[in-house]
Parts: structure tokens; C-alpha cells; sequence
């Protein structure tokens, strides 16, 4: 007969360690630090929140290819099985800052469905022609089928927020031409009465298009997860494709108790302060750790003390994994963490 003893929970936290700062004031969360510290630790070769979330699910990507996350999301957004060529094409905002072009994506540009599928259909006015394909699902998740496939190594979008887009343009066979599909796109938009009414209106523009996470639906492996809790789109495209019961992330590790079932292994993704580090907004992201230390962290090695919780594993989005269990937590020895820091463990 199965006990709560037998469930174990799995925390995925995006931007763990915060934004690299020398200048930061430490954070106060004396129970993660000391999880951290007591807990077993193992990495893996994956980097990026998208590449943790496929490992997750027992998923990689190919040799000299992209992990094909416009075709998983596109299940999500679009709610049909489609097994094309995909490639996400999101809207994005280019600044000029010296000989450096950075990107900003949605979180900043906020921009609407209607806007979104109004610069769609002029895109579509030239490239049509090309045999493209372009589908505004979501305001800023956008998708494209070219006429074929192309032969190209790309960069998730949430790796290169904040960054200058020159080391991250697109790669491989046909990365050159990519890049010259990419200036005309740039050029059609910068004359795109959306974008015209966008300014008048004292907002930013949508200036390029951002490529990247191309490929077909990958074959599914049973996945371990009795339960998928999430916002994290991705997250909750993979579980649809594996047949996960997933649902709405829970307010606190109370409200995960109360729905959980008494055992298996349970996904929990808190994606929160993703744009926090990516846009360097340090008390942003100091109020989420925080809440992740009272919400979450703090209940959970109760929990795992009083043999209500087998194990609690956190994963940061650079490919380490903390696992915690009751024989964890007895080990004082271990010097607790630090938060922000800097030199990442």
C-alpha cells in the first residue's frame, strides 16, 4: 500500500542563482543554502532551461541539430499533431548599442495578438511567395514552415535576452542565407504599419524576428513523471506529447500536498524569475527567492523530516541537480551556499 513517504517532488528553477552582479547584497535563505548544501549533487552536460526540460523527459537533441522545441510548443499553442519542419520565428526588439545589436524579447515589448497577427500578414505579403508558412499562436510565440527544411544550428531565445545577437545568429549549411533572410525581414518591418502605430503610441518597435529551435516532433520515451505542474509552456507541451496529466502550477508546497497524489515522481516547474536574470532586474529576483524559500523550500524539508516526502530535487537551469533526502539533512558538516553568487557552483 503506497505512503506519502513514496512521492517524491522535483523543483526546476529557472535563474537559481540570480543575476551575475559583483555588487549584489547577499539574500537571506538560510533552509535553501543549507539544502544545497547537504543535498547530493550531480551535472549533466545540459545547458539552458529548454535542454534541462527535454533531458527531463528523456529527450536530446541530434548531432549538429536543434532541439525542435517550435514543433513540441506549436502542439501546445496550436492543439494539432503537425510532423513538419518547425521553426520558431518570435517577435523581437533589436537595440543599437555601439557596434553590439541586443535583444529583447516579449517581457518588454508586450505585444498584442492583434499587432502580432497584423505584422504576420505583411510578412506573409513578401514571403508568401517563398512558400513560407507563418502563424502568430501566441503574441510573442510565432511559428514558420519554410518551403524546406533548412540545415541550421540555432540558439534558444531565452539564451541570448539581454545579449548582443552577433555570436548567436544562425549556423551551419545554410546559416549565411538565414542571415540574409533575416535583413529582409528586418528592412520589411522597419516600414510595417504596426509597428508605425506601435511608435505614435510611445512603444518599441518589433524589429527582427528571432529564429531558432527548428526540427519535427521527436519520438516520445516513456516518461517518469506522475504529475506535471507548470506555466512553463514547454514543460507542459512535452507532458501533453508523453501523455502527462499536467496542471496549473500550485500557490505554495501546501496547495502541491493537498493535489498530489501519495506517491510517484512529481515535476514541478518555477520559471518565474526567468526574465528577472535575463533583464538584470536583481529585486525581482531577490522576491522570488525569497518566496521560493518560505513557499517551497522550507515546507518541503519539513515534509522530508517528518517522512511525509521521499526525496526533493532541485534542478537549475544550467544542468545540476540537487537531490535531498532525510540522510541529506543530517549533513551538518556541509557550508551552506551563498545567494547571488557570482561564481556559480
Amino acid at each position: 500500500m503506497p505512503t506519502p513517504y513514496d512521492r517524491q517532488l522535483t523543483l526546476v528553477v529557472s535563474g537559481l542563482w540570480g543575476p551575475r552582479t559583483e555588487t549584489a547584497t547577499p539574500v537571506a535563505v538560510p533552509t535553501l543554502a543549507t539544502a544545497l548544501a547537504r543535498a547530493d549533487r550531480e551535472s549533466s552536460a545540459v545547458s539552458g532551461l529548454d535542454a534541462v526540460l527535454f533531458a527531463l523527459f528523456g529527450l536530446a537533441a541530434a548531432e549538429d541539430a536543434d532541439l525542435p522545441v517550435a514543433a513540441v510548443t506549436r502542439v501546445l499553442d496550436m492543439g494539432v499533431i503537425d510532423k513538419g519542419w518547425w521553426l520558431r520565428a518570435d517577435p523581437v526588439y533589436l537595440q543599437p548599442d555601439r557596434d553590439r545589436l541586443l535583444l529583447s524579447d516579449n517581457e518588454l515589448l508586450q505585444v498584442t495578438q492583434g499587432e502580432a497577427d497584423q505584422l504576420v500578414a505583411e510578412i506573409l505579403q513578401t514571403f508568401s511567395a517563398d512558400g513560407w508558412v507563418l502563424k502568430a499562436a501566441r503574441p510573442g510565440r510565432w511559428y514558420l514552415k519554410p518551403s524546406r527544411a533548412p540545415r541550421l544550428q540555432t540558439t534558444p531565445l531565452g539564451d541570448v535576452v539581454g545579449h548582443d545577437i552577433h555570436p548567436y545568429l544562425p549556423r551551419g549549411k545554410d546559416g549565411r542565407q538565414w542571415h540574409t533572410v533575416l535583413n529582409e525581414v528586418q528592412i520589411l518591418l522597419h516600414t510595417a504599419a504596426a509597428n508605425a502605430a506601435r511608435e505614435a503610441r510611445g512603444q518599441l518597435p518589433v524589429n527582427s524576428l528571432w529564429f531558432w529551435g527548428g526540427g519535427r516532433l521527436p519520438a516520445m520515451k516513456p516518461a517518469p513523471w506522475t504529475h506535471v505542474y507548470s506555466q512553463e509552456p514547454l514543460s507542459l507541451a512535452l507532458a501533453r506529447l508523453a501523455g502527462v496529466a499536467s496542471r496549473d502550477r500550485p500557490r505554495d508546497f501546501a496547495d502541491w500536498a493537498r493535489q498530489a497524489t501519495p506517491n510517484g515522481a512529481h515535476l514541478l516547474v518555477l520559471d518565474q524569475a526567468r526574465a528577472a536574470v535575463q533583464y538584470h532586474q536583481h529585486d525581482a529576483w531577490r522576491a522570488f527567492i525569497e518566496s521560493l524559500e518560505r513557499d517551497w523550500i522550507e515546507p518541503a524539508w519539513k515534509a522530508i523530516k517528518r517522512r511525509e516526502l521521499h526525496a526533493l530535487i532541485v534542478c537549475d537551469d544550467q544542468g545540476r541537480r540537487y537531490r535531498l533526502t532525510s540522510s541529506g539533512t543530517r549533513r551538518w558538516w556541509r557550508r551552506r551556499v551563498e545567494f547571488p553568487r557570482d561564481s556559480r557552483p
